[in-house]
């Protein structure tokens, strides 16, 4: 049967090849966009965490949703070790509260978050968006960093002095006058608007909180997320909330599914035409071939058969077009993964969603099988109606039929 079949397709030779060149454009046109589909997705979770929420972190329960500089992680030192012991090396320590900033003439609300500069270079890249001046340099200098509106304002530059007026730790007012070393351009509202950073051992002394923490952040690899969470989960107890960057920014993870639905919409589109292109080449080739169809009857061949050997003949497309397809959509994946897309010029746009000016494509295994899957998928059913044509074929009749 797979024999015939492949006489069969070889029979009209370039009919067979228009066909697997169209399943192959397809496939690698599918690919392709798979790429650039999960590089911005991937860039933009990435960036989300790397750049200042971290893959994990572990707050006192009720923490994220109602922060106060009174809920403290219990037992820090516990959590350290474990993190440690679950290989998760790359984290720091945080204090947040709320807090007014004032300049010269205007004042702000915003959130105060005191970190370690130190520790905070191996768990997120928020030094790396410093756009003007520096980031915090000492655990306990004087000194402050904000984002680019809230800079503008409050109307300081790098070097002015800024006063931050907030709570300590027993509710009575801390005062203090910091000098503002830098300046952050992220594009993302939530850093550029709103938040005023500070040295953590600094900010420990002014309010009181020597010693405590209100977050401890963590910076994993994709694989090690669930199991990690699930471990600190089980290990840490009620007294804890272990939160992944999606369970506190959830928006982010359900737009990626938004769009990864639309994606397999236009997925489905793409199949319809390569399962049509499929159906009327075997269609074709069956119609051509009654009287030898006939033959083979009547010398004995079921219909069961004749109509496997349709489906073979359909599935044998498929499957060239798929490995053509496969190649030269890897291919592109992995040249723009290393040139890039530039998008520089949409900059002002992306910027607030975490993508980076250039994108580099990269393609998840699962949407790489899906599609590869799908195509296969497409070339059977192309081949359902060929084949029930073929079988329902009288001997006689297909003898005669010219």
């Amino acid at each position: 049967m797979f024999s015939l079949a492949w006489r069969n397709m070889i029979r009209n030779a370039r009919r067979s090849l228009l066909t697997v060149s169209a399943v192959a454009l397809g496939l690698a046109s599918l690919i392709f966009l798979w790429g650039f589909n999960d590089g911005v997705h991937n860039t933009m979770m990435r960036n989300l965490q790397q750049v200042i929420v971290g893959s994990i972190q572990v707050h006192a329960d009720g923490f994220f949703h109602h922060p106060k500089l009174s809920k403290i992680v219990p037992d820090s030192g516990k959590v350290i070790t474990l993190l440690h012991e679950l290989g998760a090396d790359n984290l720091a320590y945080r204090l947040r509260t709320f807090a007014l900033a004032a300049g010269e003439e205007t004042s702000e609300g915003l959130v105060l978050l005191g970190m370690n500069p130190d520790m905070e270079q191996a768990a997120t890249r928020i030094a790396a968006k410093v756009d003007r001046g520096r980031f915090i340099g000492d655990n306990n200098e004087a000194a402050c960093v904000l984002g680019k509106t809230t800079a503008r304002n409050l109307g300081v530059n790098p070097g002015d002095d800024v006063v931050f007026l907030t709570e300590d730790r027993y509710g009575s007012l801390a005062a203090e006058k910091l000098k503002l070393v830098g300046i952050i351009s992220s594009g993302e509202m939530g850093i550029d608007r709103g938040l005023a950073i500070i040295p953590l051992g600094f900010m420990q002394q002014m309010t009181g909180m020597d010693g405590k923490y209100s977050e401890i952040v963590v910076q994993l690899p994709k694989e090690q997320l669930e199991p990690v969470t699930a471990q600190l989960r089980e290990k840490l107890g009620s007294a804890y909330e272990v939160l992944r960057w999606y369970d506190m920014y959830p928006m982010m993870k359900q737009w990626v599914e938004l769009e990864n639905a639309f994606y397999y919409i236009f997925l489905s589109i793409v199949l319809v035409i390569i399962a049509a292109g499929i159906m009327n080449t075997v269609l074709m080739s069956m119609l051509e071939r009654i009287h030898e169809f006939g033959v083979m009857m009547a010398l004995g061949c079921g219909r069961v058969r004749l109509a496997g050997m349709v489906v073979v003949e359909s599935l044998l497309l498929g499957m060239a077009g798929v490995v053509a397809g496969v190649m030269v959509g890897l291919l592109l994946v992995h040249y723009f993964h290393g040139a890039g897309i530039d998008l520089s010029s949409q900059m002002d746009s992306i910027a607030r969603f975490y993508l980076n000016p250039v994108i580099h494509t990269e393609i998840d295994t699962n949407h790489l099988l899906d599609t590869v899957l799908a195509v296969l998928a497409a070339a059977v059913v192309a081949a359902i109606w060929p084949a029930i044509r073929a079988a329902r074929l009288e001997p006689v009749e297909a003898i005669h039929h010219v």
